[in-house]
């Protein structure tokens, strides 16, 4: 078994902890990594939840070191804090790159439903560095080689869901998401301007990383029956197909898949593998 270290602090709040899996590497040369996020709905979950994906598996035989990170909750601190903690995870990874014999290069991100949105934003927003910073963690760069999203929100605007869904439930946690009292609050211009800057979907350029985004349920009817399930309402394809039109349009690469076009054999891995290779961008470093 890889060297692992678990519990490690990467900020000063309870949850700003995460675990390292680190790739065996007979030859000395630094390795890859993949950093994971988990999901429940900004309300609960745990680090832990990356042994169970094959994703964790994958990354171990392929000497891809994993990292998996907690985050904080909207119940007691609503956007920006969970994308900001995300944000801290990849400088934090490349702050200790050194250390723990990680290409500095070669980072990528991954996540499930509301990590899935967290990484997705944090990729999209690019370098998000503070160079004149007193702390050398935010002096490095969160740009990333690539990212990996299942059953990811692209948006956390609920008139997205205007548009395409019949129904009208609102997204679970959406106030809480954005520290507000009641619903009617969603449409006041302020927390208009909040929801514009928490859709990762807002922030894809021509310089966005590659990403692939899964979805354990079928594309299905569109727009959303007014009877689905809201579960499967946030993580519905549409998601994915709206990210890989707007990625398509700007010539970035996209492998969008879902139940009624499941992932193919080795398809993940070479993913990972061909953007480490074309890893656009620079690293923040020490």
């Amino acid at each position: 078994m890889s060297t692992v270290h678990t519990d490690v602090k990467y900020g000063k709040h309870e949850r700003n902890v995460l675990d390292v899996y680190l790739a065996d590497s007979a030859s000395g040369e630094k390795t890859p990594a993949v950093i994971f996020l988990h999901g429940g709905g900004y309300m609960n979950g745990d680090k832990s939840a990356v042994r169970s994906r094959e994703l964790f598996s994958i990354c171990m035989e392929a000497g891809i070191t994993v990292i998996s990170g907690n985050y904080r909750f909207i119940s007691s601190d609503p956007f920006p804090a969970p994308m900001q903690d995300g944000t801290r995870i990849i400088q934090f990874v490349r702050y200790m790159a050194e250390e723990w014999n990680i290409d500095p290069d070669k980072i990528a991100v991954s996540g499930s439903s509301a990590g899935a949105h967290i990484v997705l934003w944090n990729g999209m927003k690019g370098d998000l560095s503070h160079p004149e910073s007193n702390d050398p963690i935010e002096r490095c760069s969160s740009a990333v080689s690539a990212i990996i999203t299942f059953d990811g929100q692209v948006t956390k605007d609920q008139h997205f869901y205007k548009e395409h869904y019949l129904g009208d439930k609102l997204q679970p946690n959406i106030c809480l998401y954005y520290g507000i009292d009641h619903p009617d609050r969603l449409e006041d211009p302020d927390i208009r301007k909040l929801s514009y800057e928490a859709s990762a979907i807002n922030f894809v350029t021509p310089e966005a990383p590659p990403v692939f985004t899964w979805f354990n349920i079928d594309f299905g009817p569109v727009p959303i029956p007014e009877d689905t399930p809201i579960s499967q309402v946030i993580h519905h394809p549409l998601h994915g197909y709206t990210l890989k039109k707007v990625m398509d349009s700007y010539g970035r690469p996209c492998l969008f898949r879902h139940a009624g076009d499941p992932l193919k054999d080795g398809e993940l891995l070479q993913f990972l593998n061909d953007s480490f290779r074309q890893q656009v961008g620079e690293s923040g470093g020490k």
